[in-house]
């Protein structure tokens, strides 16, 4: 689809004043933006809170609810993972997975309260600052703790998978808005959040994440900014080639297949699609996989798995064919979410551009990580589509500073 196409999203009535209600339910969406770079306590109170006011607000304004693409995905996605629960081989483990039906409603949820102009861009500037200060939190951690190799950076999630997850996203947002906005508090916004940003993302030493990033740019700046990508690659280039020992011989890691981690996720690949062979319809069930994958497991593994280190093969693995398929048309329905207008100016387009190039990066890092399993990573995934559903109705011209 060429980049100018636009697809038109309702548009959505937002009354000139807000009734207090309406307020509380509006702070409650700044909290939650202001969460997602953090932990899951937060993003899971904020959220229920944010909830919570929104659903009031409908119960009094049903005609407000918003017509996203994910309304069918969604329920699609449910029914499978239903399905896989029913026939899983174990029940009661899967059972409490069924939750993970809930994430999409993020999408609406975002998106009625990015519906207001202010408020959307608003949350946009406030979700940058949170990542910048979330991405320093975690140098400031790493540092404590050696700043060197074996020591990785693992931010206030306490991991660096899910770190180098919720990074990549961030950065790229950022790189988005640098790449775009014109507007120079916009860029005073952006800059720290992907400058340290992309600092926390090289102490993560998560390759997958590095992987994720560098094709995520790669997106931004061929659908936005072509002539650009010479650059970058001499800029990656430079950064395998320049890099200090530890970072150089963990890049080059990746794509070296005697590598014991590499032979690892290998084996566990293989195990997966020996469960999609034997189970190909449903799966195997989202829950009680370590145990399940010790039935599974190969003479040259000498890793226990919990999950499979790859989004396909996880879910062929847990939900076969009807998980696969019911993820391709979720997943395909947050990208419409993002589509089209990316060489407009305005924090709008530079947010519907940062989040299409961060859903492709975060598709490759899910290549090799089981990202879309990570609830941390699944609360910012979800409210940043549905804010990019939104900024399609935002305007602006390059000149809108965040308020």
């Amino acid at each position: 689809m060429p980049d100018g196409t636009r697809v038109t999203a309702p548009t959505t009535t937002v009354p000139p004043t807000e009734s207090p209600l309406e307020r509380a339910a509006g702070a409650s969406f700044l909290l939650l933006v202001a969460a997602l770079p953090w932990s899951i306590a937060p993003m899971g109170i904020t959220a229920g809170l944010c909830a919570a006011f929104t659903l009031a607000v409908w119960l009094r304004r049903p005609a407000r609810w918003p017509r996203t693409p994910v309304l069918w995905p969604t329920l699609a996605w449910a029914a499978a993972l239903a399905l896989s629960i029913a026939f899983a081989l174990d029940r009661a483990a899967s059972l409490p997975r069924l939750s993970k039906a809930l994430f999409p409603l993020l999408v609406p949820l975002a998106a009625t309260h990015a519906a207001r102009p202010q408020r959307g861009r608003r949350a946009m500037a406030l979700l940058l600052v949170s990542a910048a200060l979330a991405a320093a939190f975690g140098l400031v951690l790493y540092a404590r703790y050696g700043a060197a190799w074996p020591s990785r950076a693992r931010g206030a999630v306490g991991h660096y998978m899910t770190f180098g997850g919720q990074l990549l996203l961030w950065v790229t947002l950022a790189a988005a808005v640098l790449a775009v906005e014109r507007a120079a508090r916009w860029r005073a916004v952006a800059l720290p959040a992907a400058a340290l940003g992309a600092l926390a993302l090289a102490a993560t030493f998560t390759r997958s994440a590095w992987l994720g990033l560098a094709v995520a740019l790669v997106t931004l700046l061929g659908l936005a900014r072509p002539r650009w990508l010479p650059a970058l690659v001499v800029t990656i280039g430079l950064a395998l080639v320049l890099a200090p020992p530890a970072y150089r011989e963990r890049a080059w890691s990746a794509f070296d297949p005697s590598h014991p981690n590499n032979l690892q996720r290998t084996c566990m690949w293989r195990s997966g699609l020996a469960m999609f062979r034997d189970h190909p319809l449903t799966g195997v069930g989202p829950g009680g996989m370590k145990e399940i994958y010790d039935r599974y497991m190969l003479p040259a593994a000498t890793e226990r798995a919990g999950h499979l280190h790859s989004v396909p093969v996880q879910i062929l693995a847990s939900m076969g064919l009807a998980g696969f398929v019911a993820f391709l048309l979720l997943y395909g329905s947050l990208f419409r979410c993002s589509i089209g207008g990316w060489r407009d100016r305005g924090p709008g387009a530079a947010l519907r551009l940062g989040v299409t190039a961060l859903l492709v990066g975060f598709l490759v890092n899910g290549l090799f990580e089981w990202n879309f399993g990570d609830e941390e990573l699944l609360y910012p995934l979800f409210v940043l589509a549905g804010m990019a559903w939104a900024a399609r109705d935002w305007g602006g011209d390059g000149t809108t500073e965040p308020r």
